[in-house]
């Protein structure tokens, strides 16, 4: 018996719930994280990522290699919420759900409504996309289980 795995993880997730709720960040390098020198980068949009800005990177650097990035605290408690409208959609999918971080599970199609790994997989990024404003990025595969 095969399982269908889905390994789902959020777009840049802090940076793109920024850029979702202010629309003037589109497009722009948005760092997210602790704005002091002795701060890191949770993470930064893609468009920050040019700049060769990456998570956990010192804040200093960041700014050195991006002076007109656009630097933001981040707002936890809003990830937190927006995370749980995210999982909500999971859950419908499938109650195999583990979750590995705020932004990111793994979910087994076995006792899902949906088995087939395609089409879950498009349902939630088409889901998540209408509902919550957000992209997300899907892989696919399978645990391979043997009775014995």
């Amino acid at each position: 018996m095969d399982n269908v795995i889905l390994h789902v993880d959020m777009d840049a997730f802090f940076a793109s719930v920024e850029q979702r709720d202010n629309p003037d960040l589109k497009g722009k390098p948005v760092i997210v994280g602790g704005i002091s020198e002795r701060g890191v980068v949770s993470t930064c949009s893609y468009e920050a990522r040019r700049y060769g800005i990456h998570s956990a990177m010192p804040m200093f650097m960041a700014r050195e290699k991006c002076p007109n990035g656009i630097f933001v605290s981040g707002r936890y408690g809003k990830y937190a919420k927006v995370s749980q409208e995210i999982f909500e959609i999971f859950n419908e999918v499938t109650p195999l759900v583990e979750p590995v971080s705020i932004d990111e599970g793994f979910l087994d199609l076995s006792q899902g409504k949906m088995k087939d790994g395609i089409e879950a997989a498009r349902y939630i990024k088409n889901r998540v996309f209408k509902e919550v404003g957000l992209t997300l990025s899907i892989g696919i595969s399978y645990n391979v289980c043997y009775i014995l």
